[in-house]
């Protein structure tokens, strides 16, 4: 496995319910990225706002961490981990 960092805004499409967020898909350089687990989730609050990152696998098997900026609501993601 190889680690990448990427550190770019993302757009995601996610479910909010119940106050708890959790990614569906991203879009990266025009491809989507389908999620199908959500590995781990965490939230850092020693900023001024929240930022609440999300370790997720995609479809192809590779693992990519996004964090959402609660106080402008944009998303980033800042690596991958490819599989192959």
């Amino acid at each position: 496995m190889r680690r990448e960092a990427i550190d770019e805004a993302v757009a995601v499409r996610a479910d909010f319910h119940g106050g708890t967020v959790k990614p569906v898909a991203f879009r990266r350089r025009g491809r989507e990225h389908r999620v199908v687990r959500v590995n781990a989730h965490w939230v850092d609050r020693s900023g001024r706002h929240p930022r609440f990152y999300f370790s997720v696998t995609a479809e192809d098997g590779d693992i990519y961490q996004l964090q959402l900026h609660a106080g402008d609501l944009v998303w980033w993601l800042d690596s991958v981990t490819l599989e192959g």
